[in-house]
């Protein structure tokens, strides 16, 4: 009777009889060791992907840079290499040109007119051979190419700008290029102009070309002013770096620097980044596997519990206890496995999602995103002994107690049980109907309670998932506003260098045909700090009082003639000061016409601003000297023309000497709208998985209720109660289960967000001052999801309840 043949067909009629529900568990163990194995992997995968792709493009492991504006003669950087001590530890040496350029882009009726720089590179025997070039689409440049006018366009700039496979250019002083394909390259996987710290895959275009090529272009023939090199896996790198510095140093005339490949700043974000992106995607990922083991193991012991009398009876034919529970595990066992199965599926899916979104956002020459298996099965073996725990609890409970009480239906075995007492004591409004849904939750009310926490910490994922979403469009949205002003048509123009204000090159821009109002800017970096906090600056020098850009005080007050620092509320909270108060800035002084020293200067602080980037800070023009800079500018602010357009501007100026760009105001707030893109899109796949997950719980839920509560349905349904009273009545139970369950997961879920703003974000995006937001959308999803499904979930077996066979149902054995 107990032979393995025969307790598997046992355990497939009874998973065959509660099918749905034993799917619905199953895809709920899958959902929470999926989302695991998934948001889990995404460190792992961009660590092999980063790895691969740097390993397969060869990049550098030292650079030599040459001064601004240097260059020496080609062939002498890589002469003077082969002269050190450890010449042998080199295993490769390429020379470059490298300097910046202007580029029009524009397609189609789009403007893309931008700054950029221009790598020229040996491309002969398929070159370059160090920082390579990963061509696709389009095609690569051969030594065929040397000397034409032919580049590629960076893969990141092309992608974002639309740009087609292959098509022309115009460069600085109207020079037509055609490009032949996009291309990857370690210094450009993520894009950060020279001497910047921000962002700019859109918004800056890297050309790359051959050596002779860029030699044409910025008239400099047989020049260059760059060396990459690379090296043995046995060398020291840091005694190969001092004996460069120490070669180079003897053999060019030009000063330079030696910086290493962790120095780059698209491979320290492309590597910084990972661990804290995941310690955030770790948070959520316990939460939801948390919520779908506890449902889980809330579901299946419910449903191992409805199994109770076929024990009893069991017991009273004599089989042994230990062979009862085998058969009863076996169906427990084969549920889990069958979650581990949905498991894969679901983690493949998520996974799959998330690559979409990594890709697009970052592109690389190689992405590694197998399935991890070994994160996963973590996951998976407390998937697998949970749903065997929830079996194993009822099953021990049945075979303690005497046939006789185990065969007792539900309005014996129930009588008295949980807090019903309670609730006996306390005066509900209404009739037996009304009070019953109240009664039956406090029969049972750990059933309630692990109900009620899966959900809970459901809804907590849902507020901290959507509210991070709501909290970065809404810092976003504000950044852009402040930046905007109330010019949002202003044009951001930079000099390619610092020029007096009665320059030429300034007077041309005034007297443009599409420029109206014209502000000068010094904007200069710096560090400020306060105590032993310290973070850097970017101080925009300028009239205060002017018509076409201010920032809004919000503390203080700022204008003409004021002496202080306007600072953003954030950088004044982290520096722990107020308006009034003394701070220490560092700060360039000008020693000389193009010479500058760092000098530390006590500030005091004038006002503050509400701008969410906190680098953002400003002084008026008649603080000037501080920087021993009166008179001096290297950015203009730029109003159109009347009749003109911000594109007429940029496209205007483009062709003025001394500018070096020419952007719109809100460009920036732009590229981190963009730099996020990815964080958000990330949260939006998984945020379906869980929104999922909450009507899987809800439904189950509804649906084991049901089948404990069948004879009392039928007893009603005899006495002719309509079906739509006892559905009225789940629906009520479901609701007060769903209203405490969105509660807490609600106050759960804030607790998230604010330790992911104040704590995680604080570390890992310092430079933004994120806003706590929760959005009305977000309120209206986490009602309907905790409160209105949860509650309307019972409807599902509507059909069951009409189809019910009351006699049949009725029908005792004892």
């Amino acid at each position: 009777m107990t032979s393995p043949s025969l307790l598997l067909r046992w355990s497939w009629r009874d998973l065959k009889s509660h099918w749905v529900k034993v799917l619905a568990i199953a895809l709920v163990i899958g959902i929470g060791t999926g989302a695991f194995a998934g948001l889990s992997s995404s460190a792992n995968w961009r660590r092999a992907s980063n790895r691969a792709s740097v390993e397969l493009l060869n990049m550098y492991d030292l650079r030599v840079r040459l001064a601004t504006g240097s260059t020496v003669a080609t062939g002498s950087m890589t002469a003077a290499a082969a002269t050190i001590a450890h010449a042998d530890w080199i295993s490769g040496a390429e020379e470059r040109l490298v300097e910046p350029i202007q580029v029009d882009a524009s397609h189609d009726g789009d403007t893309v007119l931008v700054p950029g720089v221009i790598v020229g590179a040996d491309v002969a025997d398929g070159g370059p051979h160090i920082n390579g070039w990963y061509v696709g689409p389009g095609r690569g440049l051969t030594a065929a190419d040397a000397g034409e006018p032919r580049v590629l366009l960076e893969y990141g700039f092309a992608n974002h700008n639309d740009l087609p496979a292959e098509g022309t250019i115009v460069v600085s002083g109207g020079r037509e290029l055609a490009y032949t394909g996009w291309a990857m390259t370690p210094e450009f996987f993520i894009t950060v102009p020279e001497n910047s710290s921000s962002f700019a895959q859109g918004t800056y275009a890297p050309l790359l070309t051959s050596l002779q090529t860029a030699q044409e272009l910025a008239g400099l023939p047989g020049s260059v002013n760059d060396l990459v090199v690379t090296i043995t896996p046995d060398a020291e790198r840091d005694v190969v770096a001092a004996e460069l510095e120490s070669a180079l140093g003897s053999a060019l005339p030009a000063g330079f620097t030696v910086t290493t490949r962790e120095e780059d700043p698209s491979y320290r974000i492309l590597f910084e980044d990972v661990d804290n992106d995941q310690e955030f995607y770790n948070v959520f990922a316990f939460l939801i596997f948390a919520g779908a083991v506890a449902a889980a193991f809330n579901l299946i012991s419910r449903l191992a519990e409805s199994q109770r009398r076929e024990i009893g009876i069991a017991m009273a034919l004599g089989i042994p206890p230990r062979r009862i529970a085998l058969r009863t595990l076996l169906v427990g066992a084969e549920v889990a496995f069958l979650g581990i199965v949905f498991g894969v599926a679901v983690g493949t899916l998520i996974g799959q999602g998330m690559r979409a979104v990594l890709v697009d956002f970052l592109p690389l020459p190689v992405w590694i995103t197998d399935f991890q298996w070994g994160l996963f099965l973590w996951a998976a073996l407390a998937g697998f002994l949970v749903p065997l725990a929830a079996t194993a609890y009822p099953v021990w409970r049945a075979v303690r107690v005497r046939p006789i009480e185990a065969i007792r239906t539900g309005h014996l075995a129930s009588r008295g049980g949980g807090l019903a007492p309670v609730v006996q004591r306390i005066h509900l409004p209404g009739d037996t109907f009304d009070q019953m849904p109240f009664r039956n939750l406090m029969r049972a009310p750990r059933r309630s309670l692990l109900t009620a926490v899966g959900i809970a910490a459901v809804m907590a994922v849902i507020v901290g998932f959507f509210g991070a979403i709501d909290s970065f469009v809404t810092t976003l949205n504000h950044g852009a506003a402040e930046i905007e002003g109330t010019s949002p048509d202003r044009v951001i123009v930079q000099l390619d260098g610092i020029d007096l204000v009665t320059s030429p090159d300034i007077a041309a821009i005034d007297t443009a045909a599409t420029v109206g109002e014209v502000v000068p800017v010094l904007e200069l970096g710096g560090t400020v700090s306060a105590g032993d906090e310290s973070f850097d600056l970017l101080i925009d020098v300028m009239d205060l009082g002017n018509d076409v850009y201010r920032p809004t005080i919000v503390a203080g007050a700022a204008g003409p003639g004021t002496e202080g620092l306007v600072l953003a509320e954030g950088a004044a909270h982290d520096l722990g000061v107020a308006v009034g108060d003394t701070v220490t800035l560092t700060h360039p002084f000008r020693t000389g016409p193009t010479t500058f020293t760092l000098v530390d200067t006590e500030v005091r602080v004038a006002a503050t601003h509400p701008n969410p980037f906190r680098f953002v800070s400003y002084l008026d023009q008649s603080q000037a000297d501080l920087f021993g800079a009166a008179g001096l500018v290297n950015v203009v602010d730029v109003t159109p023309a009347s009749g003109a357009t911000s594109d007429d501007v940029i496209r205007e100026l483009f062709t003025l000497d001394g500018v070096a760009s020419a952007q719109k105001a809100s460009t920036a707030a732009d590229e981190l709208d963009e730099l996020l893109a990815q964080f958000i899109g990330i949260l939006q796949i998984v945020g379906f998985a869980v929104l999922i997950l909450a009507v899987l719980i809800a439904f189950n839920s509804a649906s084991i209720a049901v089948e404990e509560r069948a004879r009392e349905y039928a007893t009603m349904f005899a006495y002719g109660v309509p079906v739509r009273t006892a559905l009225r009545m789940a629906v009520v139970e479901n609701g007060v289960i769903g209203v405490v369950a969105t509660v807490f997961g609600f106050a759960g879920g804030m607790g998230i967000l604010w330790w992911f703003i104040n704590s995680l974000a604080a570390e890992t995006i310092p430079d933004i001052s994120l806003e706590l937001m929760v959005s009305p959308a977000t309120l209206v999803a986490v009602v309907a999801v905790g409160v209105a499904a949860v509650a309307l979930a019972p409807l599902f077996t509507a059909r069951r309840l009409r189809r019910m066979d009351l006699p049949g149902t009725l029908r005792i054995m004892e």
